[in-house]
C-alpha cells in the first residue's frame, strides 16, 4: 500500500467528485481536464475501483479461505480425523504388515508421511497410491482399511489435487487483481505511475483548477489526494543475497522510524511480510529473518517496504549494492 490508507481511497475521490461537479457548474462547464477525460470518467473510475475492491475482499474473506478449509479437510486437519485421508494412511503401514508380513521388502518399503505441509498433500498421496498398488498385485485379494479401499484413497487423490490447484488459481487471480487495482488507483512511486491512473488524474485536476480558476474559491477548496505531511516517501538503503534457490536474505539501514511494525517483500506474484524489531540503535544495518519462497530472476527486488500495523507504507527500500551484510 501506498500513502492512502486502503479505507480512505474511496472517500478522497467521492471528496474529488464534490468538488468537481461544483467546478462543472460554474461559467464554462462542465469541462475535461483531457480530450474525453471528465467528470463522468472520473466517476466511472471509481465504480471500477470499489468493484474491483470488492472481488478482492470477497476472494480473500470467503473464496480462499473456503476452498483451504476444503482442501485441508480432505487431506485431515490432524491424524485423529476419519473425514480425511491422514487417518487412513496412519492405518497403512500396520495392515500392510499384517496383510503381506513383517518382514516382507513391501512392509519395509512402506511409505512414510513425512512432514506434513500443503504443498506435499498430493505427493504424499501419490506415494502410497504406487505402494498399494503393489500391495494389491501380491496379494490374493487386495487390502482394505476396513472399508477404505485404493481407489477410495485415488478418488480423494483427486478431489485433493483439484483443491489445491483451485487454491492456486484463485490466488493467483487475487494478486492480479490486486495489482490491477493498485495499477487503476495509482498510489505507487511516480515513476510507476499510469498516467491514466486515478491519481493521476486527480493530480491533473489539480493542476488545470489552479490554472483555469486562479484565487477563486473554488482552486483554494481543492481536497487533498495524500494525507498531510506524506507528499514524498522517505526511503531506506536495502541489500540482499540468495543463500540458495527459492531463499532470500535481505538487510536494510534502520530509517530511525518508530512506527514501523513490518517489513513488506515483494517479487512478482510473492508478497510476504515479516514483523520489524526495532534496533537497540537506531540508524543501524539490521537484518532480517530468511524469506521462503523467493527467487529473484535478475538479482533485482520488486519492491522491500516499511509498514506501520496498519499496512500503511512509511519508507520504500532502494538496493544499495555496497550495504555490507551485518556479522
Amino acid at each position: 500500500m501506498g500513502r492512502i490508507k486502503e479505507l480512505d481511497r474511496i472517500p478522497m475521490v467521492d471528496a474529488h467528485i464534490g468538488h468537481w461537479t461544483q467546478a462543472d457548474a460554474l461559467p464554462g462547464g462542465p469541462f475535461e481536464i483531457t480530450p474525453g477525460y471528465g467528470l463522468p470518467q472520473l466517476t466511472a473510475q471509481r465504480t471500477e475501483y470499489h468493484t474491483k475492491q470488492e472481488t478482492i475482499s470477497t476472494l480473500e474473506e470467503t473464496e480462499l479461505p473456503l476452498l483451504r478449509a476444503e482442501r485441508d479437510a480432505l487431506f485431515g486437519i490432524s491424524p485423529e480425523s476419519d473425514v480425511g485421508v491422514w487417518f487412513w494412511l496412519n492405518q497403512y503401514k500396520p495392515m500392510v504388515a499384517l496383510r503381506v508380513g513383517r518382514r516382507a521388502p513391501l512392509t519395509k518399503t512402506t511409505p512414510n508421511l513425512g512432514k506434513v505441509q500443503v504443498d506435499e498433500y498430493v505427493v504424499i498421496v501419490d506415494r502410497f497410491l504406487d505402494h498399494w498398488t503393489r500391495v494389491n498385485a501380491a496379494l490374493s485379494t487386495p487390502l482394505t482399511l476396513g472399508t477404505f479401499t485404493r481407489a477410495d484413497l485415488q478418488a480423494k487423490h483427486d478431489q485433493i489435487d483439484y483443491k489445491v490447484k483451485m487454491v492456486a488459481y484463485t490466488q493467483l487471480t487475487l494478486n492480479v487483481d490486486r495489482a490491477e487495482r493498485e495499477a487503476l488507483f495509482g498510489d505507487v512511486l511516480e515513476l510507476e505511475r499510469l498516467d491514466t491512473s486515478i491519481v493521476a488524474r486527480l493530480e491533473l485536476y489539480h493542476a488545470v483548477v489552479l490554472t483555469r480558476f486562479p484565487n477563486q474559491p473554488i482552486a483554494n477548496t481543492l481536497p487533498r489526494i495524500f494525507p498531510e505531511g506524506s507528499a514524498g516517501l522517505p526511503t531506506f538503503h536495502s541489500n540482499h543475497r540468495v543463500p540458495q534457490a527459492d531463499r532470500l536474505m535481505t538487510w536494510i539501514e534502520d530509517p530511525a522510524m518508530p512506527n514501523a511494525a513490518f517489513i513488506y517483500l515483494k517479487e512478482g506474484a510473492v508478497e510476504l511480510t515479516q514483523p520489524y524489531t526495532q534496533p537497540t540503535l537506531p540508524g543501524s544495518v539490521v537484518a532480517q529473518p530468511e524469506w521462503i519462497g523467493v527467487t529473484l530472476t535478475d538479482n533485482q527486488l520488486d519492491h522491500l517496504e516499511l509498514r506501520d500495523v496498519n499496512g500503511l507504507t512509511l519508507a520504500r527500500g532502494v538496493h544499495d549494492g555496497d550495504l555490507p551484510e551485518p556479522g
